[in-house]
């Protein structure tokens, strides 16, 4: 088989070698292909974008996140030590109830004495008269 080559000129008087039509064609495809790969770059620049976005987003909710855990494990820790602290404030007060009964047992017990010894004074008052 052997290929014949058509030799033709174009409307600017240019030698061409390919059919006027083909030739049409492959300019048309090239220029396909070129508007093509812009939009390929577009859509990448797109999604780099939008990546880089969503990324920044992330970081923002990563700390956030770890900002809410800290506060968490602060409160926490707040809430335990007010248990602690109101523990150890009941027990002061029992403490000191402890302490109040027993001052008031030993002050009704002096007041007894007291009146006892009043009384003897009296009586030895009323004797020595």
């Amino acid at each position: 088989m052997q290929a014949t080559a058509l030799i033709s000129f174009d409307e600017t008087y240019r030698v061409r070698v390919l059919d006027p039509d083909v030739y049409d064609d492959t300019v048309r495809l090239k220029e396909e292909s070129s508007t093509y790969c812009e939009r390929i770059s577009q859509m990448i620049g797109a999604g780099d974008e939008a990546v880089s976005k969503i990324e920044k987003q992330a970081k923002n909710i990563e700390e956030i996140k770890l900002a809410a855990i800290g506060q968490r494990n602060k409160l926490s820790a707040t809430r335990e030590s007010q248990a602690k602290e109101e523990k150890e404030l009941k027990q002061k007060v029992l403490e000191r109830q402890e302490e109040l009964e027993r001052l008031k047992a030993e002050f009704d017990s002096l007041c007894k004495v007291r009146d006892e010894q009043e009384s003897m004074i009296e009586k030895l008052a009323e004797h020595a008269m």
